[in-house]
């Protein structure tokens, strides 16, 4: 029973430790459920309404109880033949751990004389030495009587010389089948055989079928007895029965402060209203912050553009290699420069109001608070994936398709056209030249040259000028990258945000689901421990 008990309590502490790395509970949490681990005496006692299992000696005058007792205990716990036999005190021998104050209202304390040994052996045992039965003292009766109800298991001792006495045998008639009983013939150097045999067959009448009766020498000498059986008789019920049903207690102690910390554990981590409602809030907040964030890379990206079409409205001028195309910076140059120091401290910001937001809710917030953590540090690189993916390919092939393709056709024109007009003009110039040569014509004049220069500069310069004009913007292309590229970032962050706060209400849920899971089996545990304690109590050695 204590291995599968000591087997539920580590998995609880390991739970616990984890659940605490987790910060879904604090560390301090996890402290006091170590503290578990330790019985607690105290709890068995007053605070749980338990008692010690009670031993009690009972016997006539004269008859060596005390001496017994000292004797079982190894050491004089007990006073011997002060007081007696005018004794009107039950006395309650307890380990010096104990307060009287822990002990149950219940017990007939009043007139019970509380003392206390040191016998580690015996710490979860109460002697009970109660005062001779055989008294002319009325109280005493009185004082047994009172005990009797709360008495587990009871050692009568006899002697020789009283062990016919029938004074005591009306109550042990009464209650001999409500108690453990051992019966000890003291001061056996004095007795013999057939005593005993006399003795057993006057317990058989009383009501005892198979009456355990030892023998018991208390004096100095070598004498032949059954101690030894007496000891080990007393140790074994002890362990047997006493020990095993004083440590169910302390496991019913310990099922009962594990089972409220669990539950203290679950309403910690809070219930479904509670997260909903901050889950409303959570949505507001990062909606808010993700929109002032789009804003500001939005005026990054015109900052950028503005840069871009400057730089890109120089002329160049013809025949002369554009260094413009050199100059224009790199996508992930831009990539670089679209986000700022502006923007991560926004995102810290953010992150930091949604932190404050579950502490105010009273809510665990380690868990998110790590996970944010993590986000914040990484936002930057969810952004800048999707920015430099669209401008690598907005850079890489700027403007639309028609727009590239009338572009390229436009190129072409700009040789083909002034090639056409030299072929145009070189046909005339030696058309005329061959007429000129035959008389038919005058040689062509500065008039044709000007007008075939003209003609081939225009054939020129026009497709120049329509194809510069239609020449696809690398600063459009960027802007229209990045606000593509910003929207598709703010999207991710979203999702993560969204991501986030499903992973930690799924590690709730599952964290919930374990303390019920543990919960459950605490509860099997116990119920069978209450059985098998169930058959403990009263149960005779």
């Amino acid at each position: 029973m204590t291995d599968k008990f000591h087997s539920l309590f580590n998995e609880t502490q390991l739970w616990a430790e984890n659940a605490a790395d987790a910060g879904w509970i604090k560390s301090e949490d996890v402290e006091r459920l170590k503290e578990t681990q330790e019985i607690q005496i105290e709890k068995l006692f007053k605070e749980h309404g338990h008692r010690p299992l009670i031993v009690a000696f009972f016997g006539g005058t004269g008859v060596g109880k005390s001496t017994l007792l000292n004797r079982l205990a190894g050491d004089d716990i007990a006073r011997v033949g002060v007081t007696r036999p005018t004794s009107m005190e039950v006395t309650l021998f307890l380990h010096e751990t104990y307060k009287e104050e822990l002990l149950p209202d219940e017990l007939p304390t009043q007139g019970t004389k509380i003392a206390y040994h040191a016998q580690e052996n015996r710490r979860l045992v109460a002697w009970l030495d109660l005062p001779d039965f055989d008294s002319t003292e009325e109280h005493n009766k009185e004082l047994v009587q009172s005990w009797l109800p709360y008495i587990d298991w009871m050692i009568y001792v006899v002697s020789p010389d009283r062990y016919h006495d029938e004074i005591g045998w009306r109550y042990l008639q009464e209650r001999a089948q409500r108690h453990a009983w051992i019966f000890v013939m003291n001061h056996w150097d004095e007795g013999s055989p057939q005593q005993i045999e006399d003795l057993r067959k006057r317990l058989m009448e009383a009501g005892f079928s198979k009456p355990t009766i030892l023998r018991s020498a208390c004096t100095e000498g070598n004498y032949e007895d059954d101690f030894l059986q007496l000891e080990k008789t007393i140790n074994d019920s002890i362990h047997e029965y006493g020990l095993s049903v004083l440590q169910e207690l302390g496991l019913q102690a310990h099922i009962e402060e594990i089972s409220t910390q669990l539950q203290n554990f679950h309403d910690s981590i809070g219930d479904s209203n509670s997260w909903q409602t901050l889950q409303t809030e959570w949505r507001k907040i990062t909606d808010k912050g993700l929109n002032t964030l789009s804003q500001q890379l939005t005026e990054n990206a015109n900052t950028i553009h503005q840069g871009m079409h400057a730089q890109e409205s120089i002329p160049s001028l013809p025949f002369r290699k554009s260094t413009t195309t050199e100059a224009l910076p790199s996508p992930l140059t831009l990539t670089e420069s679209a986000w700022n120091p502006r923007n991560q401290m926004h995102i810290e910001d953010l992150c930091t109001r949604l932190v404050n937001q579950i502490q105010s809710s009273e809510l665990p917030f380690n868990s998110l608070k790590k996970h944010l953590d993590i986000f914040k540090n990484e936002a930057r690189g969810s952004l800048e994936i999707p920015l430099n993916d669209h401008l690598a390919t907005a850079l890489t092939e700027p403007g639309t398709p028609l727009q590239r393709k009338i572009y390229r056709y436009s190129h072409s024109l700009t040789w083909l056209l002034p090639l056409l007009a030299a072929l145009w003009a070189s046909f005339h110039l030696v058309s005329g030249f061959y007429s000129s040569t035959q008389g038919e014509k005058a040689f062509l004049g500065l008039d044709f040259a000007i007008h075939t220069i003209l003609l081939i500069g225009l054939a020129w310069l026009i497709p120049w000028l329509i194809h510069r004009k239609l020449k696809p913007s690398l600063a459009d292309a960027a802007k229209h990258a990045l606000t593509r590229g910003n929207a598709a970032g703010i999207s991710e962050l979203k999702n993560q945000f969204k991501t986030i706060w499903n992973n930690n209400a799924e590690e709730r849920d599952q964290y919930k689901q374990e303390i019920e899971a543990m919960q459950e089996k605490l509860n099997i545990f116990q119920t069978s421990a209450l059985q098998q304690l169930e058959g403990y109590v009263g149960k005779p050695v």
